[in-house]
C-alpha cells in the first residue's frame, strides 16, 4: 500500500498461488493484472529456445498396501458423504480438510515408496558407475494443513527427518563410494554444500522442501520425486531444479513415484468415481512433464492400462472433466 508508482512489474515461474486464493487477489490488485498477464514464457519455448535442457521422464506407479489402503477407502466413504450433488465436488468445511490431509498423509507416506525408490536408485548407479549430480525430494511427514505445499518458512519436524535419514540411508546403501548429503532447513553453509555437489565431491543431496526455491543447482542431472506432490507451485519449481544448462550437461533424468490407491480398481466399487478423480489430480502433475519429454510414446506405454481402465486421456489431463 505504500508503493504509489503506477507502473509495477513482477517476475514469477509460477505466479498462480495453489491454495491461496487471498494471496492471488492480493498479487493481481498489485500489479493490475491477472492471468495471462502482460507477458508469458513458457516452459515449451524455454526447451526449444535452448535455455533449458531437454529432459526424459519416468513416472512408476506405487500402489498402496492393504491396511494402507483399507484405511484410504474407509475415509474415501467418509468424504464420500460431503460431496454437493450440484457441483460434484467436495463441500467446504473443516471436516472436510481433515479428512483429506489424513488421506494425503496416506499417500505421502505409502510403504512401497522406499522399496521402489531403492530400486530406481540402485539401477541408476549401475547404469551411471556413479550418482553424480543426483537430487532427491523425499516423502514429507506431518501434514498440518492445505497450505503446506506452499509454506516459504518450513521447517523439518521430527518424522520428516526420520524420513530423509531412511531415504539418505538407502542410497549410501548402495555402494560406499557415494557422497550423500541431507539438505534441510538446518543445513549450514548452503552455498558450500551446492559448490561440493556442482564440483562433484558431495554426489546426492536429500531434502524435503528447501531445494524447491531460491537454490541454483544447474548441474543437476538426475531428479528422483518421491513426495507425490499436486502441487503446480512445487514440481514446477522442482523441475526447474533440474532442467538448468550446465558445462558437460546433455540432458536431464527425472523420476516420478505416482501413487494410485488401487490398480485397476473394480468399476462396480462404491468408491471408484472417487478414486478416478484422485487419479486425474495426481496424473495432471505426469501430464505436465509428460508433454514435454523426449520419451512420449514410453510415457504412454507404461500408463496406458491405467488409463485406459479409469477412462483418462493422458493427452488431455489437465482439460478433463472430474
Amino acid at each position: 500500500p505504500k508503493i504509489h508508482l503506477e507502473k509495477r512489474i513482477g517476475l514469477s515461474a509460477t505466479p498462480n498461488r495453489v491454495y491461496d486464493e487471498i494471496g492471488n487477489i492480493s498479487i493481481d490488485s498489485f500489479f493490475n493484472d491477472k492471468n495471462p498477464y502482460t507477458y508469458s514464457f513458457s516452459m515449451k519455448e524455454a526447451i526449444d529456445e535452448y535455455y533449458l535442457c531437454k529432459y526424459y521422464y519416468y513416472p512408476h506407479i506405487v500402489s498402496l498396501v492393504e491396511h494402507e489402503f483399507e484405511e484410504y477407502k474407509k475415509i474415501s466413504r467418509k468424504l464420500a458423504q460431503y460431496i454437493d450433488p450440484a457441483t460434484k465436488s467436495f463441500k467446504k468445511c473443516k471436516e472436510v480438510e481433515f479428512l483429506l490431509l489424513k488421506r494425503k498423509r496416506i499417500i505421502h507416506k505409502a510403504e512401497n515408496k522406499l522399496p521402489l525408490f531403492k530400486r530406481i536408485v540402485k539401477a541408476e548407479f549401475e547404469k551411471r558407475g556413479n550418482l553424480k549430480y543426483t537430487l532427491v525430494y523425499t516423502p514429507e511427514g506431518i501434514l498440518e494443513n492445505n497450505n503446506n505445499d506452499v509454506n516459504d518458512n518450513y521447517e523439518e519436524n521430527s518424522e520428516d527427518i526420520y524420513l530423509i535419514d531412511q531415504y539418505t540411508k538407502a542410497i549410501t546403501d548402495i555402494d560406499d563410494s557415494i557422497m550423500t548429503r541431507k539438505f534441510t532447513s538446518k543445513t549450514n553453509n548452503r552455498e558450500n554444500v551446492i559448490t561440493q555437489f556442482s564440483d562433484s565431491d558431495l554426489h546426492v543431496l536429500t531434502s524435503m522442501k528447501c531445494l524447491d526455491e531460491g537454490v541454483d543447482v544447474p548441474r543437476a542431472e538426475l531428479a528422483i520425486f518421491c513426495s507425490s506432490t499436486g502441487n503446480p507451485r512445487q514440481f514446477i519449481q522442482r523441475r526447474g531444479r533440474v532442467l538448468r544448462k550446465a558445462e558437460g550437461k546433455k540432458f536431464a533424468y527425472v523420476h516420478d513415484l505416482v501413487v494410485i490407491p488401487k490398480l485397476n480398481l473394480d468399476k462396480s466399487d462404491d468408491t471408484f468415481n472417487i478414486e478416478r478423480s484422485f487419479i486425474l489430480n495426481e496424473l495432471k502433475r505426469v501430464e505436465d512433464f509428460f508433454s514435454l519429454a523426449m520419451n512420449k510414446a514410453e510415457i504412454h506405454e507404461r500408463l496406458s492400462e491405467i488409463c485406459l481402465h479409469y477412462n483418462i486421456s493422458l493427452f488431455d489431463i489437465n482439460n478433463a472433466k472430474k
